[in-house]
């Protein structure tokens, strides 16, 4: 399978889009990959596939087909566990990665209808397929991603809520270990279930989950990127209680202790982390 990552060219769409992912393959042989939970969402679009995603607790596979509908469109994301894909078909997929809460940007439909669609896309093009049979004839990546970011910009509707940039400032100035939620909400000027409140509709999940993610995202770095770094500094710098829950929580989120994913993990064009098989 080939992949191609192409970061947005707009400097106002680099504030909410992480970057464009175009998937493609040839052959109807069976593919498997297993990306990990992040705070980003990601919208994407298939061309003839059937998308088999339950989205249901404790089961996060997607498996992929051959398919009879043109076009069709799903959105990811909120995983606590390791997304696995697989693939026995050919497939020419385009993907939206957005930032935390950019979504509402674009659209204010409540996330639970998003994530039960299998027509997300038709919120910037109000079912026009015509965008997507022009999209999808362009096979030049870069000329794919230009004709989104012209899309895009013509549906930014709305400003993304005060508060919860206010909450991302708080958030990166330190390590999601060290804030609690109750700090958090006191420091916004809100109870704890108004912040919860605005996490769900802001971002689709709330902010334990979110913090949860964040740390893990930041471990992960530290596994893949600093491979002569001990489980014991890991364990340190990571704020864990000891090894033994370090262990346990990486292998909640990706299936491996951390020695296995940092042998099995690989990063594409340094964004995307993934185990491709």
């Amino acid at each position: 399978m080939n992949t191609v990552i192409v970061k947005p060219q707009n400097e106002i769409l680099r504030n909410h889009i992480e970057y464009f992912l175009f998937l493609k393959k040839s052959d109807n042989n069976l593919l498997n990959y297993a990306t990990f939970p992040n705070s980003n969402i990601c919208l994407a679009i298939y061309k003839e596939n059937h998308i088999h995603y339950p989205n249901v607790p404790n089961y996060n596979d997607c498996v992929i087909t051959k398919g009879s509908s043109l076009f069709s469109s799903r959105l990811y994301g909120f995983h606590k566990r390791p997304f696995q894909v697989h693939m026995n078909c050919s497939i020419d997929q385009i993907c939206i990665v957005f930032y935390p809460a950019a979504l509402r940007a674009f659209t204010h439909e409540s996330y639970a209808d998003l994530m039960k669609s299998d027509q997300v896309f038709d919120i910037f093009t109000a079912k026009d397929d015509y965008f997507l049979e022009s999209l999808f004839e362009e096979n030049d990546p870069t000329q794919r991603a230009e004709k989104l970011e012209q899309l895009l910009l013509k549906n930014l509707k709305f400003e993304v809520s005060a508060k919860i940039k206010t909450a991302f400032q708080l958030i990166s100035k330190q390590t999601p270990a060290d804030l609690a939620i109750e700090s958090l909400a006191k420091k916004l000027g809100m109870s704890t279930p108004t912040l919860f409140r605005l996490f769900k509709d802001q971002l689709g999940q709330n902010p334990k989950s979110y913090l949860k993610t964040l740390r893990f995202r930041q471990v992960l770095h530290e596994i893949l990127h600093k491979k002569n770094n001990t489980l014991t500094s890991m364990t340190f710098a990571s704020q864990f209680y000891d090894q033994a829950h370090f262990i346990h929580e990486i292998k909640s989120f990706t299936g491996y202790a951390p020695k296995q994913l940092s042998a099995k993990a690989s990063i594409q064009q340094d964004a995307l982390v993934w185990i491709y098989e």
